[in-house]
């Protein structure tokens, strides 16, 4: 029975943060000195906003503990984050739920967007956001592209060191078709295509002598 009268005493509220989103229930009393009215939490209604995944809920009248919500869909591309700071020490519900929103789209293309601390004068973080790459420029294209040219040759390089490290059996033919090989590998960086268009010389066949 105590319990019953103590329910007539309370009832759960809906409660936004400080920027209206909601973020959770909370209780209200009667109020004692007058029992038509109650004690409503700061930032609280009386209308409970059906809480659905994929939407934030916004209040439309702050301050009005009959106000209703509005449905916002959640940021769906990752160009919606670029004008958007998320504060680094707010942990509401909404903000909790950007973050990882945030992270998942910097993760999800990392050749175009990446996720950035945002600090203040003192070097303090503040805030986290999304940050477009930007496009490489014709030069970092061909200086990548050369790159993976001279990584490539290198590779093919460190496959025939065994047969020029003076002891392997192979007739004085041979090795000079190897070496001669291998000095077209080094000059591949001086084609007149490089480093679009490669010519790659062509191992030489060889013959292990027998002992």
């Amino acid at each position: 029975m105590a319990n019953i009268e103590k329910l007539k005493t309370m009832k759960t509220v809906f409660v936004y943060d400080e920027d209206g989103f909601y973020c959770g229930t909370h209780i209200a009393q009667l109020n004692p000195r007058n029992k038509s009215s109650w004690l409503m939490p700061p930032r609280s209604t009386n209308v409970d906003p059906n809480d659905e995944d994929g939407f934030f809920c916004k209040i439309k009248d702050p301050g009005n503990p009959e106000s209703g919500w509005d449905k916002i869909p959640y940021p769906s591309t990752a160009e919606d984050f670029l004008a958007l700071n998320i504060p680094h020490e707010s942990r509401t519900k909404r903000n909790n739920e950007l973050r990882k929103l945030l992270s998942q789209f910097a993760q999800n293309d990392p050749e175009h967007y990446r996720e950035v601390s945002v600090n203040d004068d003192s070097g303090k973080k503040i805030a986290t956001k999304l940050e477009a790459i930007p496009e490489p420029t014709p030069a970092e294209l061909k200086e990548r592209a050369a790159a993976a040219v001279r990584s490539k040759r290198d590779y093919l390089l460190s496959q025939t060191d065994f047969l020029v490290s003076g002891d392997y059996p192979i007739s004085d033919a041979d090795l000079a078709k190897i070496k001669s090989y291998r000095q077209a590998l080094r000059d591949v960086p001086g084609q007149e295509g490089f480093p679009e268009n490669i010519v790659w010389p062509e191992e030489p066949q060889y013959t292990v002598l027998q002992a």
